[in-house]
């Protein structure tokens, strides 16, 4: 008996270590399960957008469109499996100016996603945006589900921007696949941490953050805790909603922000 115990006992450890292997191995399949980009009649659906290349450590698929007289632009920090589109859509009804690029990995741009790639990518849309003459007084960044953390991180490097808005934030990466696998060591794991409440004290910029209170993908106690340690930020909860928020009700909170 003994021995049949002890022998359970090793399988199971076996089996243990086998499936945290596999998560910290494939972990970037989770985090970054890709996005193949828009369609040529998503984009023909957005007044104004074309489709650009910026260049950078690697050249990036990007979409953008002017803004009207006095508008602002809104650079778009897309989600791990690409764009809520019609959010686009919103936005060029306002006549906003609109700036979003895939990330390396995403839309056929090539390389592999990582939490430095894509920041390097960020890095890379803010740069071409200033060259355009873009001034960041004139710049909302918009980061939605993963492309919050992306955001936050961009919102730290200057002062000035207009606003930073944060759709359906998380505190950290890690936090979340920590309460997916909590069984499994992740913090201790996690090569992209993605830690948005580390960065967030960082921020000066006007801070708005929206989370709907049944998101399953992003619960909304994370939105909650990151509005809890930034007093001065705006949040919106909307009731009953989950994690793909209403295109208008988006647009509607941002420009009630702006104002």
């Amino acid at each position: 008996m003994r021995r049949l115990i002890s022998r359970l006992l090793a399988l199971s450890a076996g089996l243990y270590l086998l499936a945290v292997g596999g998560l910290w191995a494939f972990q970037e399949t989770f985090i970054f399960p890709g996005w193949d980009g828009p369609s040529a009649a998503q984009v023909a659906a957005v007044p104004g957008l074309e489709e650009i290349v910026i260049p950078g450590e690697v050249p990036l698929r990007a979409w953008t469109r002017p803004p009207g007289p006095g508008a602002p632009t809104i650079v778009v920090f897309h989600g791990n499996a690409g764009t809520q589109w019609s959010q686009l859509e919103a936005f060029a009804a306002r006549d906003w100016g609109i700036l979003i690029a895939a990330y390396r990995g995403f839309a056929g741009n090539s390389g592999a996603p990582s939490e430095a790639g894509l920041y390097a990518d960020a890095e890379a849309v803010l740069a071409h945006a200033a060259a355009t003459g873009l001034a960041p007084a004139d710049t909302v960044l918009y980061g939605e589900s993963l492309g919050t953390g992306v955001a936050a991180r961009m919102a730290r490097r200057d002062a000035g921007w207009r606003a930073l808005v944060l759709d359906a934030p998380y505190t950290s990466v890690a936090d979340r696949a920590a309460e997916h696998y909590p069984w499994v060591p992740v913090h201790a794991l996690n090569r992209h941490r993605f830690d948005t409440a580390a960065i967030l004290p960082e921020v000066a910029a006007p801070i708005l953050i929206l989370h709907g209170t049944e998101d399953e993908i992003i619960p909304v106690h994370h939105g909650r805790a990151l509005a809890a340690q930034m007093p001065d930020a705006r949040a919106i909860w909307i009731e009953g909603d989950d994690h793909f928020l209403a295109p208008e009700l988006v647009a509607e909170a941002i420009a009630a922000f702006l104002r």
